[in-house]
């Protein structure tokens, strides 16, 4: 790991290794590449993108957030993404299907993996004011990557991933690796800082961030699992046995696991409401918003404690809510679902206003 530190950041240094300047592309027509990676959207161009969401869901209209710009973000790597293959070597995917989102001070943070598991999963790191495409990091496994959380407190990205042993587990990137960290670069994968084993699920399906906790969510094939809280420590690593250290970051900090179903794919807390966003298939999604900040020890999906239940287009995946904006990730532009029969494809994080979103 030192000797990957010492390239990175002499790669930041020189100037013959500078970083190309971030690029936007909004025309699908004219395919734009960085570092044989697509950064240009599949499907439509914004306005033509903007035209088929209100046409099909337009209850979505009031809601869609153009006070900031960019009111969208285009998804990289759908056509072809630059990455490893399983022998370490240069190649390219035309697989990657994204899934899991985080949002910092500065990046829009896309994860996806390849869909034939021929490839190293990635993050693709878009910049948050202008929507331009900054860089990839490959990761060091093929894994699902279905969820990111960002630790705003101490920077640090965490990704849900699995062991060599196929058990559940959360790795994580300290802000100083994501802010050097750049495949096009180092040609190679990036080691995580840190890897932190789940003992209590089988799999880490989707994770969120709240409160100075982590929150990794579970479903098993039958559409039952578990929504489950991990509080952070000090230092911001996650206590993932009973005998929790006592140098706990927050003072009201609980221990939390709640039963769950109805294939949910992510979480996001706002203004005491928890949201989960949930997916159909090629049927329409659902954000689900519960009246519940974390603190509470139930989730009832089939009593009072919904509060709402918004209609999304198919194949919702990671919601993340930063002040009142929403940001939602869709994987219905992979070249998996782009031959599904659907009206609407999304090849764009869409960002939606949530305080009239919830009205």
């Amino acid at each position: 790991m030192k000797k990957l530190w010492s390239v990175l950041i002499l790669c930041g240094l020189l100037a013959g290794c500078s970083q190309a300047k971030p690029q936007v592309a909004d025309d699908p027509a004219h395919s734009v590449s960085v570092f044989g990676t697509t950064i240009s959207p599949t499907v439509a161009n914004k306005h033509d993108f903007y035209d088929a969401l209100i046409k099909q869901y337009p209850h979505l209209q009031s809601a869609l957030d153009h006070d900031a710009k960019p009111e969208t973000y285009t998804i990289p790597g759908l056509l072809k993404t630059r990455s490893l293959n399983l022998a370490g070597k240069l190649g390219t995917s035309t697989q990657m299907d994204p899934q899991g989102l985080a949002v910092t001070k500065k990046d829009v943070i896309i994860s996806a993996y390849s869909r034939d598991k021929a490839y190293h999963s990635v993050l693709y790191l878009l910049d948050k004011k202008t929507g331009a495409y900054n860089k990839q990091i490959v990761l060091p496994s093929t894994d699902h990557v279905g969820g990111l959380a960002y630790d705003t407190v101490t920077g640090r990205l965490w990704v849900t991933t699995m062991s060599k042993k196929g058990k559940a587990s959360l790795s994580a990137y300290d802000g100083k690796t994501l802010k050097y960290a750049d495949f096009s670069r180092i040609k190679k994968a990036t080691p995580f800082d840190h890897v932190v084993a789940l003992p209590d699920i089988p799999r880490a399906s989707f994770l969120t961030y709240h409160n100075n906790a982590l929150y990794v969510g579970y479903f098993a094939a039958s559409g039952q699992g578990t929504f489950r809280s991990y509080p952070l420590n000090a230092s911001g690593m996650p206590q993932v046995h009973q005998k929790a250290d006592m140098d706990l970051r927050g003072s009201d900090l609980q221990v939390g696991t709640y039963e769950t179903n109805k294939r949910l794919q992510g979480a996001t807390f706002f203004q005491g409401k928890l949201l989960f966003s949930q997916s159909f298939g090629v049927h329409p999604s659902n954000i689900l918003v519960f009246d519940n900040d974390g603190q509470k020890s139930w989730l009832d999906f089939d009593g009072d404690d919904t509060l709402k239940s918004i209609t999304m287009p198919p194949y919702l995946e990671q919601i993340v809510a930063v002040g009142s904006d929403l940001y939602v990730l869709f994987e219905s532009a992979s070249i998996h679902y782009r031959q599904a029969d659907l009206e609407f494809h999304a090849d764009r994080v869409l960002k939606l206003d949530l305080k009239t979103l919830l009205k």
